[in-house]
């Protein structure tokens, strides 16, 4: 077999096994960074799959533009590819994914045009101004491949500068560690009425026709342990009363009702309301254990589906 034959032979190996790491390759962890270095992954494995691609090309045909756009719309078309069948077997496809797919692709070739350009200069790389729009789709890639890395980083940094308030909706960018179900979530201004302070902002969570509502704070930071109280400030605008569950349990809990802290909450109608829960409370709520308040992992406000739409903010939960 001619060296050639056996490059071919070796990529067309290793494309698969790329791949195979998308489909059939499961890492364990939760938690958003764990989601976001996950789909990060994305990026070098498609720069890696476009390269290859052009490899595979005939070697006097590789710094032609032609052959470039046909590794990056075959690596793009077989990220399309990993999220269908991801589809079909049950795990959600992604746009953001295809996206990161494309970003990783454009980087991979452009780094393959800084290479050609650095090792042969006198290669047909685009000319003088060939380099220079290489690098800049490179920066770009890489930066769009990077973002939501950077964007968790700063999640997190945010989070540990504010403890002990777990949750403080002061911006969009709070959202980070929030969740809901059949609710939808924003950051906007509390109403006049029950704002305490000019442009102060909630977390606004809205239900419609009957749907549950429920926030959830997930990954809540620090060790809760050297606390007495934990509080949340809740705002009920509607003209009925609201009932919600305020749970909250540790990283040991076992998914039964009995194994974390349930308090039925009510919030009369049109009020501003704290509610504070002592922490003695919540570490004895498991009915078989101690709640580990140093390893909290899980704050929840939910309520039970009802007739027609609503809406409730939540200002700030923090201890004390």
């Amino acid at each position: 077999m001619s060296p050639r034959a056996r490059q071919r032979a070796a990529i067309l190996l290793v494309l698969p096994a790329l791949l195979s790491l998308l489909l059939f390759v499961t890492i364990p962890g939760e938690g958003l960074w764990h989601k976001v270095l996950l789909d990060a992954t994305h990026g070098p494995i498609f720069a890696t799959i476009a390269v290859l691609l052009l490899i595979l090309q005939p070697a006097h045909a590789r710094d032609s533009t032609r052959s470039q756009v046909i590794a990056f719309a075959g690596a793009v078309a077989l990220g399309g590819l990993i999220e269908i069948l991801q589809t079909l077997g049950h795990r959600p496809g992604s746009w953001f994914d295809l996206m990161t797919d494309a970003a990783g692709a454009a980087t991979g070739i452009a780094l393959w045009r800084l290479h050609r350009a650095w090792k042969a200069p006198t290669a047909s790389t685009g000319g003088r101004a060939g380099p220079a729009r290489a690098l800049a789709v490179a920066l770009a890639g890489i930066t769009i491949v990077a973002w939501p890395p950077l964007q968790a980083a700063q999640a997190y940094a945010r989070r540990a500068a504010e403890f002990p308030v777990i949750a403080d909706f002061g911006s969009a960018s709070d959202l980070s560690f929030v969740e809901t179900q059949g609710s939808s979530a924003s950051v906007v201004e509390l109403p006049a009425p029950w704002a305490q302070s000019p442009g102060e902002s909630a977390l606004l969570i809205a239900y419609r026709d009957g749907g549950p509502r429920a926030v959830q704070i997930v990954e809540p930071s620090g060790d809760w342990s050297a606390y007495s109280t934990v509080a949340v400030d809740l705002t009920n605008p509607g003209d009925s009363e609201l009932r919600l569950t305020f749970r909250i349990f540790d990283a040991s809990h076992d998914m039964d009702y009995r194994d974390r802290f349930n308090l039925p909450v009510a919030v009369p109608p049109r009020t501003r309301t704290t509610v504070r829960v002592a922490l003695a409370a919540v570490e004895a709520a498991p009915a078989s254990r101690r709640m580990d308040l140093g390893r909290v992992a899980d704050v929840m406000l939910f309520g039970q589906p009802g007739d027609g739409s609503g809406e409730f903010y939540v200002s700030r939960l923090w201890l004390e």
